[in-house]
């Protein structure tokens, strides 16, 4: 008996406690699982590897995991509250794979995320480390700008100013930076100063010295008028021509395309070409695809991704559409170019490097080119593919089926010469205009590569650039570029003097997010890649 109740007394509490669950079950319902970060992209620079994931409701950081194996053995590398990490820590030639988790305030976590893998480019890691080669100098009222090449090397991470009133001794720092520029405030009217470069690798050794650079400083007895701008013609000429005012032309803004495949934001975009038909074309670095969209901005496919198979790219920069709505991109490291059908399917691949024997004679080289910068591909009225290489300082061109043609350009100041072209066009008449970005200036060459003329030069008034990029000219030869540095975009007539500046609806000036590549339609709307901030900016120009 006395057993009999004691099992009914146990029963009685296993319902009761049951009961109580089920009861607090209803107070307290089951917490949802949290949701791991979705990717949006992953890409390598200058030697490391940049990863971007979309933010996750609730939040508190993210776990950024790594290995070598796929699938296994990841390890932790970072915790971070932002959406994006930079993973220094790797190796030239090595592939990676990475995770994600999501860490609530309550310290929950997530699963892992899908993974992602990532090989890091041997290009640049190969080449050693010098001192940088001077740009020039800009004297302002109260600074002096010092400008350079940025180093072609992976291993450089970051430039030391140094300067003395002696040009043989006494020099000291000014300061250090990762950009290839820096303003010395700490300067006296009528002073004479010395300044030297130095590079700074992974390991933070310092090379010697630069080219010692002497600047006066003296300031303006009146502000600068409005800038210049000059043109040198095939016998030399220079005419002086100064705007009368600085004229900030109104546009009115159309939309923004910031979004593409599955709507992910775009990632450090490049560059942009409108087809025929008037579809957007717009090379999406940071995911080394080419985004499509309907003249709308409605997302139609992505061509291409990260990789090393065929119709895939490591490095992706510039694009150009051809009068059928090929497309034409280049793989910039590596110089494999990829021409694709309208649907995006994979027509023709070349290695620019099985003609590097014949690129180096071309430029004078003794040792064949294997390592390119592409930046831009440029279809000539003709159908030939004008490669821009940003870092053989020249130009390439090909036939429509891959043929090599010839090289012209090659490093240095003069005419015919560049320093780290970027951008280039067609103009009306044929002349091809390149973006020689370090000398600061536009170049026009006949289709031969034949020097024509030039105009531009290094400053910070209308007329003058800082770093041009894109450049695109319309049917009445008006010529639009785009300056990086500024931030801004300047129009000029055909012999290259300067028109205005691209404004807002009030006719102020913009202040772009670094601009890259440019284009513009029949209704006279431009599209402007703003690379810093990741979108594409449409406004309509109108008539001048």
């Amino acid at each position: 008996m006395g057993n009999i109740l004691t099992t009914r007394k146990f029963l009685s509490l296993v319902v009761f406690v049951s009961l109580m669950f089920a009861a607090a079950s209803s107070v307290f319902p089951a917490q949802d699982a949290v949701k791991p970060p979705l990717w949006v992209g992953i890409y390598t620079t200058a030697g490391k590897v940049g990863l971007k994931w979309s933010g996750v409701t609730g939040a508190a950081r993210f776990k950024v995991y790594r290995t070598v194996t796929s699938g296994k053995g990841y390890e932790l590398v970072a915790t971070t509250t932002d959406v994006s990490y930079i993973d220094a820590g790797v190796r030239a030639g090595e592939t990676y794979y990475y995770v994600l988790k999501t860490v609530t305030s309550e310290d929950r976590e997530s699963a892992y995320s899908e993974e992602r893998y990532i090989k890091v480019p041997l290009t640049g890691g190969g080449i050693p480390v010098k001192p940088p080669e001077w740009v020039g100098a800009l004297v302002e009222e109260k600074r002096i700008i010092l400008a350079w090449v940025p180093s072609s090397s992976s291993n450089a991470v970051a430039y030391n100013v140094y300067r003395s009133k002696d040009k043989d001794k006494g020099f000291q720092l000014v300061g250090s930076t990762q950009d290839a520029s820096l303003a010395d405030t700490d300067v006296k009217d009528g002073e004479t100063y010395y300044y030297a470069l130095t590079t700074l690798d992974k390991d933070f050794k310092e090379t010697k010295f630069s080219e010692i650079r002497p600047v006066t400083f003296v300031l303006p007895k009146e502000a600068p008028a409005t800038g210049s701008s000059v043109k040198i013609g095939p016998k030399g000429e220079e005419a002086y021509t100064p705007p009368e005012k600085i004229i900030a032309k109104p546009t009115r803004v159309i939309g923004y395309i910031t979004k593409g495949k599955d709507e992910i934001p775009l990632l450090s975009p490049t560059d942009i070409d409108l087809g025929p038909d008037g579809k957007i074309y717009v090379s999406d670095t940071g995911k080394s695809c080419i985004q499509v969209f309907k003249p709308s901005g409605e997302f139609i496919r992505a061509i291409g991704g990260y990789g090393v198979e065929e119709g895939k790219f490591e490095k992706l920069l510039g694009l150009s559409v051809d009068k059928d709505s090929n497309v034409f991109a280049v793989d910039a490291y590596t110089g494999r170019f990829q021409k694709f059908s309208p649907e995006g399917r994979l027509l023709l691949r070349k290695n620019m490097a099985e003609d590097g024997k014949a690129i180096a004679e071309d430029l004078g080289l003794k040792v064949p080119v294997k390592v390119f910068g592409i930046v831009k591909p440029v279809v000539s009225p003709e159908g030939l593919i004008y490669m821009v290489d940003n870092y053989n300082h020249c130009i390439e061109i090909y036939s429509a089926t891959g043929r090599y043609v010839k090289t012209f350009g090659g490093k240095g100041t003069g005419d015919g010469q560049f320093q780290s072209p970027t951008f280039a066009t067609f103009g009306t008449e044929g002349s091809f205009y390149v973006s020689d970005c370090m000398n600061a200036r536009i170049q026009v060459f006949d289709k031969e590569g034949k020097y024509l003329w030039k105009f531009g030069s290094y400053g910070n008034v209308v007329g003058s650039f800082g770093r041009p990029k894109g450049i695109y000219i319309d049917d009445t030869g008006r010529i639009y570029v785009a300056d990086s540095m500024s931030n801004v975009i300047q129009a000029f007539d055909k012999d290259g003097r300067f028109l205005f500046l691209l404004g807002d609806e009030k006719g102020r000036q913009m202040d772009l997010g670094t601009p890259n590549g440019i284009t513009m339609d029949k209704k006279k709307r431009i599209y402007m890649v703003e690379k810093l901030i990741n979108r594409v900016q449409i406004r309509q120009v109108g008539e001048q």
